[in-house]
């Protein structure tokens, strides 16, 4: 062992005086688009500077080899690297002398050929080059795939970038910079698995990006970076540290962004596919109870916070009250896709027939380059009597139907008419003559109570209905039937705290709002056993809400003169 260690000290020392570097192209000529490989061999330790290259050729990937020889009682090393390179512009370009330990490599000279087809834009340029990293040059490679090359301002569009290696990989990163003029984020986790490239098993790590354009133009995406170390060889364990460095560089991508569309609908939402359904729709709901209605709406092409907020309207008087939806946000090939679930308690106020639709939603379908629209078909709920307050139908369900209302055919004679205009005309004869014969009476005597008109609203819930309706576990049940205590009734639950008068009844109701609408930040239990302490013994109002309520119950105790 100790002959070994003196033998390799004394190659150290003397390798400078023999060392030997040369470097070769396996060809001096090629087409623009094209790679050429660079070889050095060297007895020299460590790896070559490649950074004189950068300004010239973009370099594709790194690959070294190292072979030792004992002839004649000596030690002697071979290294070789090989590096693929692509030149960026068309012309004689000169390989510069490189660096490698204590020696340098002679310059090399490479005629490239201008390529027209290849020149046209950045984008067939990348296109063209993108067919020789799959055949497998090199230990290490990268490939990058962009899902649209012709997208809109603020269109997400799905990256996914590729790091193929045939050695052991130690460590390393793979970068891939955010371009000018628009923003990147990476989404989801690292894709790893294997795949044969002409008879040789690669390693392969795929990751996802998502880039979202800013402004229209010619948009390129930087080319992607990876760095790091594999498991060398016996010289990497006598000479270094047992690790072999791994390079390897993508092509950039030249995107050309398209601006918003005249005729779209604002705000700009470009989407692959948007559709938007209802599940579990009933067809038949009960007045005063809770009917759950739950909506779907499923995007192709973006997340959660780009989609406008699922909404459910109804006619008839009915309550809506949404819950927080669920979201599920992933990636397909770097392109978010995302499923947005919300439910909806709606409490209907009426019997009859009650109509919900969701809300529809404008976008633009970036597939056809046309403006859509994305909605359900309204669902009709045959809604029966309630209890209460609730058993009575409204003005518009009392009346009868056209069928019900149609005159009997006697009355269309014009001689049944004649008759009641007589009969009319001698009850007013006589309403003036006893009109004469009391005026001595007093008017005060005289004057009767005016009716009151029949009020719009609808009579307001008893305290024995809000104990029923604390009873259940429906909150939204609840909510409706505090709103229906007041009369006028509140439009909704904020307007309902100004009239009471009670600081407890009040935080009791915030809870009812954070156990609806806070998504989770109060447990529904909480608020429910808040609701039933507060409210059991019926809403105290304020002075102001108690003289309206009373002003419009109950008949006037002293009329006016």
């Amino acid at each position: 062992m100790r002959h070994l260690v003196a033998v390799i000290a004394l190659w150290l020392l003397v390798a400078p005086a023999w060392a030997r570097t040369s470097a070769t192209l396996d060809r001096t000529q090629v087409t623009q688009g094209e790679a050429v490989v660079l070889t050095i061999a060297t007895d020299q330790v460590g790896a070559p500077d490649y950074s004189a290259l950068q300004s010239r050729f973009r370099m594709q990937g790194v690959s070294s080899e190292r072979s030792v020889h004992f002839a004649n009682g000596s030690l002697s090393v071979d290294l070789r690297y090989r590096v693929r390179l692509l030149a960026l512009q068309a012309g004689v370009q000169t390989i510069p002398a490189l660096a490698v330990g204590h020696d340098r490599t002679q310059p090399l000279q490479l005629e490239v050929i201008a390529n027209t087809a290849a020149s046209s834009s950045p984008g067939d340029l990348q296109q063209s080059q993108s067919e020789p990293a799959a055949t497998g040059q090199g230990p290490v490679f990268i490939q990058a795939q962009v899902d649209d090359r012709h997208p809109y301002v603020q269109q997400a569009v799905g990256i996914v970038v590729r790091l193929f290696y045939a050695t052991q990989m130690v460590d390393g990163a793979l970068d891939l910079e955010a371009p000018s003029g628009a923003s990147l984020r990476r989404v989801g986790e690292d894709v790893q698995g294997t795949q044969d490239i002409a008879g040789r098993t690669y390693s392969v790590i795929e990751r996802h990006y998502i880039l979202v354009p800013d402004r229209r133009g010619t948009l390129t995406l930087p080319a992607a970076h990876f760095s790091g170390h594999g498991q060398g060889g016996f010289i990497d364990d006598v000479f270094g540290d047992g690790r072999e460095n791994l390079r390897a560089n993508g092509q950039p991508q030249a995107l050309q962004v398209r601006a918003t569309p005249a005729n779209a609908a604002q705000p700009w939402l470009p989407l692959h596919r948007l559709d938007v359904q209802a599940l579990a729709a009933p067809n038949s709901a009960t007045a005063g109870q809770t009917t759950v209605v739950t909506l779907r709406a499923q995007a192709d092409g973006a997340n959660a916070a780009q989609l406008p907020e699922l909404m459910l309207t109804a006619d008839n008087d009915a309550q809506v009250y949404p819950e927080a939806p669920t979201v599920e946000d992933r990636d397909d090939h770097g392109r978010p896709q995302t499923v947005v679930t919300r439910r909806f308690s709606v409490v209907p106020a009426h019997p009859g027939a009650l109509q919900l639709r969701a809300t529809p939603i404008q976008w633009w379908n970036v597939v056809t380059d046309q403006a859509a629209t994305a909605e359900t078909q309204a669902l009709t709920l045959n809604v029966a009597p309630g209890s209460g307050a609730f058993a009575v139908p409204t003005a518009a369900d009392a009346a009868a139907s056209p069928s019900e209302t149609r005159w009997p055919r006697w009355l269309h004679s014009g001689f049944v008419w004649s008759i009641v205009a007589a009969v009319f005309g001698l009850l007013w004869i006589v309403t003036l003559a006893l009109l004469s014969r009391r005026r001595h009476v007093p008017a005060d005597a005289t004057r009767a109570p005016q009716a009151e008109a029949p009020s719009p609203n609808p009579a307001p819930l008893r305290n024995d209905d809000l104990q029923e309706a604390l009873k259940s576990d429906d909150l939204a049940r609840i909510a409706h039937a505090l709103q229906r205590m007041v009369n006028p009734p509140a439009a909704d639950l904020d307007a309902l705290k100004t009239r009471l008068g009670s600081t407890q009844q009040v935080e009791a109701i915030e809870s009812l709002q954070a156990a609806l609408w806070g998504n989770g930040r109060v447990a529904p239990d909480a608020a429910l056993a808040s609701l039933r302490q507060a409210f059991r013994d019926g809403p105290r109002w304020s002075a102001s809400a108690a003289t309206e309520n009373a002003e419009s119950l109950l008949p006037p105790l002293y009329p006016e003169r």
